[in-house]
């Protein structure tokens, strides 16, 4: 009965994760939606992101006699559709807030500014453009990957970078939010206990090291040093900024940290 319950707990959690942070029909599977639930859903964002990863790969198996260019952009917008652009919202908004705020000289003044700009759901011209900008970056580093794949090779791995790219960038939101703290007032971004930050990290560890084992050894050294600064800069960031992380801040750095993992990939691998 202990392990059924168990195994009934994680799985319902799993399921809020994976309803969360994509689009996928499964909400009819969710039975239990309470306050341990969603703090314990947390611990499949990395999960999560392998999901994504692998029905991004299986898309670009499948897209694979379009070519890599148009394979790409329909591969794209599949990732941003099977994502709701829950992420790209978070990095316009991002945007938006920090211009708005950063030039305020009195720092309460500037906090109270950025976090007002960023729960508006109008997009600035800013925005738009941080938008339009990351989404291009995206779209080169996809075409970039997939040229460089044989299409006669049936071997999966060939797709690994897209699963790591999701994963690993799920398991960074997990490292900032162990790290820093939730700087609204109301409302919170789980886990609402600040004693429980730091499970997190056990989390974030076994993402890392799984993701990591199956990369290329230059490619593993490399996201293992450049993650970590990007991670701390985004939190050193918005804490001089506000004080810490909202939500929109996790969605930035998804955003963030999988062009990241895409980009080093491509510079750092020699396939």
């Amino acid at each position: 009965m202990f392990i059924a319950r168990k195994f009934s707990d994680f799985s319902q959690a799993f399921l809020y994760a994976l309803i969360f942070l994509t689009r996928l029909p499964v909400a009819g599977l969710l039975h239990r939606v309470d306050k341990e639930t969603i703090e314990r859903s947390i611990y499949f964002y990395p999960l999560v992101g392998v999901v994504i990863g692998v029905l991004l790969s299986v898309a670009a198996y499948l897209l694979v006699p379009l070519g890599s260019q148009l394979q790409a952009a329909i591969l794209l917008g599949f990732w941003v559709v099977l994502t709701g652009a829950l992420h790209l919202d978070g990095l316009a908004d991002c945007t938006d807030a920090y211009f708005a705020g950063h030039k305020c000289a009195d720092p309460e003044e500037q906090r109270r500014r950025i976090l007002k700009v960023m729960h508006d759901p109008h997009c600035g011209s800013i925005a738009v453009s941080a938008v339009v900008v990351f989404l291009l970056i995206k779209f080169a580093a996809v075409v970039t990957l997939l040229e460089r794949i044989n299409p006669a090779l049936t071997d999966a791995w060939v797709y690994l970078p897209l699963v790591l790219s999701p994963m690993l960038a799920r398991a960074a939101v997990l490292f900032l939010m162990s790290i820093s703290e939730y700087a609204r007032i109301e409302g919170h971004v789980p886990p609402s206990d600040p004693q429980r930050r730091w499970e997190l990290l056990p989390i974030v560890a076994i993402g890392a090291v799984f993701g990591l084992v199956a990369a290329p050894l230059p490619v593993a050294a490399g996201i293992a040093c450049t993650l970590p600064a990007v991670i701390l800069f985004w939190r050193h960031l918005w804490e001089k900024a506000i004080g810490g992380y909202t939500g929109d801040c996790l969605g930035g750095l998804v955003e963030i940290s999988e062009i990241a993992v895409l980009i080093l990939w491509i510079a750092l691998s020699n396939n």
